[in-house]
This record gives C-alpha cells, sequence and structure tokens, in this order.
C-alpha cells in the first residue's frame, strides 16, 4: 500500500474533527472522502498532506512515518477550490513550478507542460496570464500544475466546487481521465455524489469525523451500510421487505435483489419509484417540482403512514390532486445492510 493511515484524530481543544480513522489508499488509486459540509473531511486531507498535526494515530506513505516530515519534504501535492494560482505568472510559469523547483532543465518543463495542457484541452495557453483565464480554466491549470512535478500522492480538497454545475460535470470527466492516464495516487475531498462517483475508483463515506462506509461507488449505491449512509446517498423512504428467490417485497411492490432469503430493508431513491397517471390509481399526488429532466413529485398512497418521493416523465407527469400509480425501478433501490 502506498498510503496506511491508522488510527488518525485531530482535535481543536474540546472538539474533535477527526475521530480513530484508518483507511489506505493503493498506488494508482484514487480514494474520494464524501460527506457534509464540517464532517471532518478537508481536516483530515490536511493532516495527510502536513498541514495539521494529528492527536493520535499515523500516516505513513510506503511504510515510513511521516510525522517527522515537513510538508515539501512529502511530495504530496494539492488542490484547492480557488486554484490559488500565482497572478503573476503566466500559464506555462504556473504549471513548470513544481518542476522548476526540482531542477528540472527547460526541456523537461517544456514538454511536461505542452502534455499536461493537452490533456486538459489547453493548448495554446501556454502565454496566457493567469488573470486572464475562467474559472474552469483556471481550476485546469491548477491541476496540471499539482501533476507537473510528478506528486506521490495528489490531494484534492473540493476542487470544482467553485465552478457551475454545467462545467463541473465536464471537469469532472476530464480530471478522472487525467488521473487515469498519469496513474496517479488521490484523495478527493468533496460533498458532491456525482463528483465522488466520476472521479474515485472508492469511495469513503464521512459523518461527525468517523468513516461509516469505504466501499466501490457501486457497492455504495446498491448496499449501503446502514440508514444513515442510505439516507446521504439519496434513500427517502426504508422500507422493510421480505426476500424469497431473489425477490424482495415490501408494501409498494416487488423488485429482484441479490440477496438470501429472509428480512430486508429497502432504501427508495425518488428515482426508484416511478409514478404513472392512471386514474384507478391508490396514490394521490401532493407536491410536484420540475427538475431539469424530470417532475419530482411526493405521493401519498395508503400503504405508506408517511408521503413518498417519486418521479414522472416531464411529457405526462401528473398534476398536485392526480391519482398516479406507483411502480418501483430497481435501479433507484438500496438494500440497506
Amino acid at each position: 500500500m502506498a498510503l496506511r493511515v491508522s488510527g488518525l484524530s485531530v482535535r481543536y481543544g474540546a472538539v474533535t474533527a477527526v475521530s480513530d480513522v484508518d483507511f489506505e489508499v493503493a498506488d494508482g488509486e484514487v480514494l474520494a472522502l464524501l460527506g457534509p459540509s464540517g464532517c471532518g473531511k478537508s481536516t483530515l486531507l490536511r493532516a495527510v498532506a502536513g498541514l495539521e498535526s494529528p492527536s493520535a494515530g499515523e500516516i505513513r506513505w510506503d511504510g515510513a512515518d511521516l510525522a517527522r516530515v515537513p510538508v515539501h519534504r512529502r511530495r504530496f501535492g494539492m488542490v484547492f477550490q480557488d486554484g490559488q494560482l500565482f497572478p503573476h505568472r503566466d500559464v506555462a510559469g504556473n504549471v513548470e513550478f513544481g518542476l522548476r523547483m526540482r531542477g528540472a532543465d527547460r526541456a523537461r518543463r517544456r514538454e511536461r507542460v505542452a502534455e499536461l495542457l493537452a490533456l486538459l484541452g489547453l493548448d495554446g495557453y501556454e502565454r496566457r496570464r493567469a488573470t486572464e483565464l475562467s474559472g474552469g480554466e483556471a481550476q485546469r491549470v491548477a491541476l496540471a500544475r499539482a501533476l507537473a512535478a510528478d506528486p506521490a500522492l495528489l490531494l484534492l480538497d473540493e476542487p470544482l466546487s467553485a465552478l457551475d454545475r454545467t462545467l463541473r460535470e465536464q471537469l469532472a470527466v476530464d480530471l478522472a481521465r487525467l488521473l487515469a492516464a498519469d496513474d496517479a495516487t488521490a484523495i478527493v475531498v468533496t460533498h458532491d455524489h456525482d463528483e465522488a462517483f466520476t472521479l474515485a475508483d472508492r469511495v469513503a463515506i464521512m459523518t461527525g469525523g468517523r468513516f461509516r462506509q469505504v466501499d466501490t461507488p457501486q457497492r455504495l449505491w446498491q448496499h449501503p451500510a446502514d440508514e444513515e449512509v442510505a439516507t446521504f446517498l439519496g434513500c427517502t423512504a426504508v422500507l422493510p421487505a421480505e426476500v424469497r428467490g431473489g425477490t424482495a417485497t415490501c408494501a409498494l411492490g416487488a423488485v429482484p435483489v441479490a440477496a438470501p432469503d429472509g428480512p430486508a430493508r429497502l432504501g427508495l431513491r425518488a428515482s426508484g419509484v416511478r409514478a404513472e397517471p392512471d386514474a384507478a390509481g391508490a396514490g394521490v399526488v401532493r407536491e410536484r417540482v420540475h427538475r431539469h429532466d424530470h417532475v419530482r413529485l411526493t405521493v401519498e398512497t395508503p400503504e405508506l403512514p408517511e408521503p413518498v418521493e417519486a418521479t414522472a416523465r416531464t411529457a405526462t407527469a401528473p398534476g398536485v390532486g392526480d391519482p398516479v400509480r406507483l411502480d418501483l425501478d430497481p435501479d433507484g433501490i438500496a438494500l440497506i445492510g
């Protein structure tokens, strides 16, 4: 393992920001720390970087204890949400900074700058001033600068959060491609589910300074460890079910599951409950909100004591007060535990 963190805690007086965290990151792996604001994920990242002093625990790189290794000797690259470019340098000067500090010759610096700018869609930007860049361009340059010196570990603290959603989604795809092409080992801090699932090989769900579950995006989506994780990952209702022969049956119907026979709990996301206009339907729409590619509904149904969230197609979405039929979509349903 490249990075191993054992029993790590960070305290500020009586406040514990990170509590007894253990994890490993393998060479070439990207781990995302995903959680709400204030859960300790940025503090944990800063402790790995050497910018925060742990109150307990160890941080080891390839077996070596980093406790006495200063920030500048860890060979870790960092990217913050605002990029923090050098405003007096042009794009090439920013990207090559780490290489210059390591004594790389001019030919190597030019080669690496051109390689990274091409990967990030910034060909020809070498002489552009940092102050002339858009937000998305500046963040691309910050990523290129962090990668230019071939860091042993790349640490990304909310690198896309300052961008608008469309640009953030595109840059997340670009960044995932760049990390894979560079075979980079990285830790990404984010509160955005889509960003974490796009970038990471594994995702650590973090709340209250602790890890709740560490798993692949697919496993997290399909099998959250408990109701807290399921709720954080978008499940708005949890229903008891009974599994028989690979099918889980709950109050709203049946869905296929990969689980042994017996009792189970299903986490329902709005995308897992499809509402269709139906004069004979037992459900009644109580709220309706348009989203960019669907309509989100709140539906009362006699099978459940509380309303359930559902989605409907934009073209045929029912109105408030209309009767609907509810169907389950297994792609939007999680098996909890």
